[in-house]
């Protein structure tokens, strides 16, 4: 006879008695962006968590992907302290200028004396000059990306704590299936990280990165015979059983493959889940910290912008690899505002039912990155393609940035001041003509269309995929009042299938 949580482990909520008591006693793995956090926090926050990691001893252990990823990442977390400061500053005195010009106006409509007003200037004058005083003490005080290692007090810090708790990588037959190992998880949207898949092809691991720390820290754990906490910053629902806007624990399934391995329990923390229960540790933490910790920092820089000539590259070299489908998708997101639906990506590309689009979005952000090294984008630019899902389930949907669509659509227009306008009634012989059909798809030459209009398709149904694939235009409401959308576009062959909408 089994227990009411035999089998069933993941599903049994912690107390924070638990919690807390676990934090004395169970091994403690900290992920990488809780280390790359300590460059973000302020200096108090910093010294906390450093004191807490202290007071954890040999419980302590960093997995090596986890350290991996955080020298990989340091200097973005570094960030450009002057440039900071520099826009700062800029930015408070184009303020104070504009709130002298509102007094300005303001005395000349209420004919305020000239004695109240230099007042009211004096007290602006000294609230931006403490501002900007503020600004100007806290710059030195940042590390800079050029700081030696030597200089650097959080890098120099770490390196006293981590003194032989820094997990040591497998040996390379052993990494080598777990890379294949975790990377088929990510397929098959097994917990932790399978909603890292856009970073498929950023580096060697591809996207078992998450994997891989969690793998190291279940074993080591093991091998100690402990409970296990991991600390990591990373919120995502691929490692965090939640509830709306709760984090309950980790995922069920990890939890129920750690006990099922090792008999232990699993934790899930973030950095302020340890300065809040710092107390059982018997270190005390200024009250603020937790909530400076709480923070989301995961990129605190602007980010980039992508250029006309960054994306015409990358859709010319996914056409020149072969993914014309990939490139489609990305065109079909533009003319629709900016993102495209699951089930329309079958349909534009013609897949088959059972296949998985899972990893969809690896060659745009490969071929990003190529792109960064070159020169041509910023590090900070925003994925080309970003993968939706909802809950836990399969992607529903591919959003591009708004600035893509923008230039897309900008492109997508011919020469000239303004958008291209056609007769409304051009198309009206192509509506009926697929309001007649019996047929639930058709495929047409361009040739045969301009048969039935009598006329010449627009220049941009030549020139640009979009123009197929939007309401916006007097084609695409051709094909969407008879029901139909198009499918599988090909400008170069001149060849269209209409489908009949579901």
């Amino acid at each position: 006879m089994a227990g009411l949580f035999d089998n069933f482990e993941g599903y049994r909520v912690v107390s924070e008695a638990e919690s807390r008591e676990a934090l004395t006693t169970a091994l403690v793995a900290v992920d990488a962006n809780v280390l790359l956090n300590l460059y973000r926090y302020n200096a108090r926050t910093t010294a906390d968590l450093f004191a807490i990691f202290e007071k954890l001893g040999d419980r302590l252990v960093v997995p090596y992907q986890a350290m991996r990823e955080f020298h990989r990442n340091r200097l973005k977390a570094i960030g450009n302290p002057e440039q900071a400061t520099s826009e700062a500053r800029s930015a408070l005195e184009k303020n104070r200028a504009g709130t002298l010009r509102a007094l300005e106006t303001w005395s000349k409509q209420l004919a305020i004396e000239d004695g109240e007003l230099q007042r009211l200037h004096d007290d602006v004058d000294e609230v931006f000059r403490r501002l900007l005083e503020a600004i100007d003490q806290a710059t030195p005080d940042r590390v800079h990306p050029s700081t030696s290692a030597d200089e650097d007090p959080v890098l120099s810090r770490l390196a006293e704590l981590l003194a032989d708790k820094v997990l040591h990588r497998p040996a390379e037959k052993t990494w080598n299936a777990l890379i294949v190992e975790g990377n088929q998880r990510v397929d098959n949207l097994v917990p932790p990280g399978y909603l890292d898949a856009d970073k498929g092809d950023q580096h060697a691991e591809g996207a078992a990165g998450d994997f891989l720390v969690y793998t190291q820290a279940c074993h080591e754990a093991k091998s100690r015979q402990m409970d296990l906490i991991i600390v990591t910053n990373d919120e995502k629902e691929d490692w965090w059983w939640r509830r709306g806007p709760d984090m309950i624990g980790p995922r069920q399934e990890m939890t129920k493959e750690f006990f099922d391995t090792t008999g232990r329990r699993l934790f899930l923390m973030r950095a302020s889940d340890l300065l809040n229960r710092s107390q059982v540790l018997d270190v005390e933490v200024n009250p603020q910290s937790a909530r400076d910790a709480d923070v989301n920092r995961s990129d605190i820089s602007e980010p980039g912008k992508w250029t006309a000539e960054a994306v015409e590259m990358l859709l010319q070299r996914l056409r020149g690899e072969g993914r014309r489908d990939i490139a489609d998708i990305i065109n079909a997101a533009a003319a629709a505002g900016g993102s495209i639906s699951r089930e329309e990506i079958y349909v534009l590309c013609d897949y088959r039912d059972d296949r998985k689009l899972r990893g969809i979005t690896r060659p745009a952000a490969r071929i990003t990155a190529d792109l960064q090294s070159e020169g041509i984008l910023p590090s900070s630019v925003a994925p080309m393609m970003k993968s939706v899902y909802v809950d836990a389930g399969q992607l529903t949907a591919i959003r591009i940035p708004a600035e893509v669509v923008d230039l897309l659509a900008a492109e997508a227009r011919p020469p000239g001041a303004g958008v291209e306008v056609e007769p409304a009634g051009k198309y009206q012989p192509l509506t009926e003509y697929l309001l007649a059909l019996d047929a639930d798809s058709v495929s047409m030459a361009f040739g045969e269309i301009e048969d039935i209009l009598g006329e010449p398709l627009a220049p941009s149904a030549r020139k640009h995929l979009p123009y197929w694939y939007s309401s916006q235009n007097s084609l695409g409401k051709a094909i969407a009042t008879a029901g139909f959308k198009a499918r599988g576009v090909r400008t170069e062959a001149e060849t269209v299938e209409f489908i009949r909408r579901s």
